[in-house]
């Protein structure tokens, strides 16, 4: 979780020269403004959702079953790529 944050980081450093300081609810708007069109919905979707379980993660009681575990990484990894060829441009 903490990675897509980084990830959402870079992407506004890079493209807007500031990132997120502390508050990572948002971290989504922070994206929105720096890379405007260029961050589809489905990845504003998935970011929030991500950052969504890092909360529940951090100050939630429950804990998570294996599926959900497979289910967050999926979406980290599918963040990670996007990202990563964003930066690439």
């Amino acid at each position: 979780m903490n990675a897509a944050i980084a990830y959402a980081d870079a992407l506004t450093a890079r493209f807007a020269g500031k990132i997120n300081r502390a508050d990572h609810a948002a971290v989504v708007k922070t994206m929105r403004d720096a890379l405007g069109n260029r961050l589809p919905a489905a990845q504003a979707s998935r970011l929030r959702s991500i950052l969504d379980e890092k909360v529940e993660a951090q100050y939630g009681i429950r804990a998570k079953s294996l599926p959900d575990a497979e289910s967050l990484l999926d979406k980290l990894e599918r963040f990670a790529e996007w990202a990563e060829k964003e930066m690439e441009i």
